[in-house]
């Protein structure tokens, strides 16, 4: 009975050792065959890793490579028939040819008008910059302008003040004898001390001297120079020498003194002389022979 039982188990479990390797290579077969089937389906081989680097590429069908060639040329020749329906006279590819010829051209015409604008500019930048330099120059001639006017307008004053117009009242003739006065240097010398005095020899160099004639210069460093106390003086010693009634003034004037001339004139007017003037230049020597029978004013 014992035995029985032992047998029965055994068997058992063969049987089911022996449908166990059954659905295990059953399962094995069938996935095979799917995986052959999908192959075939894709038409090509499966990847093997381990022999990948050395697989060789698989052959083209010459057939196929026919078929491709035959569709390309037949799709070419429609698309040309079909133009040739649209467009038989070739006016289309004409026109298109000259499109493109057109865009080609204005292409160019904008590149060289961009060309064109940039030279203007740079042209116009350079007539502002110039225009810019004008007026800078003439800001600076006006400038110019308006200093000299200005020293001219100053010169004029310096000028309007040094100088006066004078009006010279009608020359008498005088009977009178004459003192003489000098001026030149800027200062003023008198020739004698009194009608009875011989040449001022302080004051003067003696060039000539004989009983006719008696020739005289002025000596730079002395005489008086022109202020209103000189003048003053000038005036005493005229009066005191040479009486207003019985004698009128010699002015001789050198060119180097003419400044000076106006001053002593009107002092020689307000203390009631009459004069006579001498031009003079450095060539110039006095003489003791004076004028007779002299026009004064």
């Amino acid at each position: 009975m014992s035995r029985r039982r032992t047998n029965g188990n055994d068997d058992d479990s063969l049987e089911l050792l022996l449908d166990t390797v059954s659905n295990v290579f059953g399962g094995v077969m069938f996935l095979t065959l799917l995986a052959a089937l999908l192959i075939i389906a894709r038409g090509t081989a499966p990847a093997e890793p381990d022999d990948a680097d050395d697989q060789q590429p698989a052959p083209v069908s010459t057939a196929l490579v026919e078929a491709k060639v035959r569709q390309t040329v037949a799709a070419i020749q429609a698309q040309q028939q079909i133009r040739r329906q649209l467009d038989p006279a070739g006016d289309v590819m004409a026109k298109s040819d000259r499109l493109r010829s057109l865009e080609q051209t204005l292409s160019l015409a904008r590149r060289h008008a961009g060309r064109t604008d940039h030279l203007k500019e740079e042209q116009q930048q350079a007539l502002r910059d110039q225009l810019a330099n004008q007026s800078e120059l003439e800001q600076q001639i006006e400038e110019v302008k308006r200093q000299i006017a200005d020293q001219a307008e100053g010169a004029s004053a310096i000028r309007t003040q040094s100088e006066r117009s004078v009006e010279f009242r009608p020359l008498s003739r005088s009977m009178t004898d004459e003192a003489v006065v000098l001026l030149r240097y800027g200062r003023w010398y008198m020739l004698q001390a009194g009608p009875s005095e011989g040449v001022n020899r302080d004051d003067f160099f003696v060039l000539q001297h004989s009983r006719s004639l008696t020739r005289v210069t002025p000596k730079p460093h002395r005489g008086s120079p022109v202020t209103e106390q000189s003048l003053s003086d000038l005036v005493a010693r005229l009066k005191a020498e040479f009486q207003p009634g019985q004698f009128h003034v010699l002015i001789a004037v050198w060119d180097d003194s003419f400044a000076e001339f106006n001053p002593v004139k009107d002092a020689v007017k307000a203390a009631g002389y009459t004069y006579r003037t001498l031009p003079c230049d450095s060539s110039t020597r006095l003489s003791n022979q004076y004028a007779a029978e002299a026009y004064v004013q």
